[in-house]
């Protein structure tokens, strides 16, 4: 049996109630020379039984013991026999035109080795979203898929690239730009400016699930901007200006959830880091007010105002 041109590999855990449209969405493509590898990270749910009702050859099914979603990619791709690896995440959909759309880009470019990618679009509860970044024509390949976090299920990459590279199964969150990062530094970064994917916003999401969501996105950052291979390929100011956009989400989350001696260290760490910032009067204020005797503060101020 000739070899497929994509291999798609979709991770799944106790998603046997949203699996089935995404599994759908691959057998309703256009284009035809793909095989679907479904790794079950070790579901305790029906998911077996519902991916069993899809008789089609050229799907496979393994299960795992779970060891979260980056290791289960990494064993797709170990698994994959196509030319080039796509991934769909399980509660997530492509729309008819994507593997389509990804082959005459890939053709196009003479198969070029590289990471390929579509525009998506959000689907809220309440609404949709498309989302077609600028084009990295002339970008600095890593800075672009850190700073516009392309999502997983819109890339496809030669697997000769992914002979050696896997996800890093140390990172829970962006391990997908860090890994990305580590792909186009090698390679090529190719945008088709078309929205093929279906991103669908549920309260089972990783945003919905994890509480304190910038902390894993701060260590992936690390991870990135001290990788020997990586570091040089990306300017300081670059580095500065994440790291001081996510500690700014972090004094936020902290502000929230109530959290405010770890939100008072946040804030004097960041005026030491960024003392000229326009908002750090804001923050200045909020440190004084949850600091010890900050009410006695809060009422001088107010009675300066009136």
């Amino acid at each position: 049996m000739q070899n497929p041109f994509f291999s798609v590999v979709l991770p799944t855990y106790n998603r046997a109630h949203l699996i089935s449209p995404a599994i759908q969405s691959v057998i309703n493509q256009q284009f035809t020379g793909w095989e679907l590898i479904i790794v079950d990270d070790g579901s305790t749910d029906n998911t077996r039984e519902i991916v069993s009702k899809f008789n089609v050859s050229n799907i496979r099914y393994i299960w795992q013991t779970n060891q979260e979603r980056s290791a289960a990619r990494n064993k797709g791709i170990e698994l994959a026999s196509g030319s080039f690896i796509c991934f769909l995440d399980s509660d997530d959909t492509w729309r008819r035109n994507h593997l389509e759309a990804l082959f005459q880009a890939i053709t196009l470019n003479k198969e070029k080795p590289a990471l390929y990618f579509t525009g998506m679009c959000w689907n809220f509860p309440e609404n949709k979203q498309d989302v077609i970044f600028k084009s990295p024509e002339g970008e600095n390949p890593v800075e672009y898929v850190i700073a516009n976090q392309i999502g997983t299920p819109t890339v496809s990459i030669n697997h000769t690239i992914l002979k050696e590279l896997r996800f890093n199964t140390s990172l829970r969150i962006n391990e997908d730009v860090e890994f990305f990062a580590r792909v186009v530094a090698q390679s090529g970064l190719i945008q088709i400016p078309v929205v093929t994917v279906d991103v669908i916003i549920h309260p089972e999401n990783t945003k919905g699930l994890v509480k304190d969501f910038v902390s894993p996105q701060i260590l992936a950052m690390k991870t990135i901007f001290q990788n020997p291979t990586l570091k040089n390929r990306i300017s300081d100011s670059f580095k500065r200006k994440v790291f001081k956009n996510l500690r700014h989400q972090l004094i936020n989350y902290y502000s929230d959830t109530e959290q405010f001696p770890a939100m008072n260290k946040e804030i004097l760490r960041f005026l030491v880091s960024y003392p000229f910032d326009a908002g750090n009067k804001v923050k200045l204020v909020s440190l004084l007010y949850h600091m010890p005797g900050g009410e006695i503060i809060k009422s001088v101020i107010r009675s300066l105002k009136r």
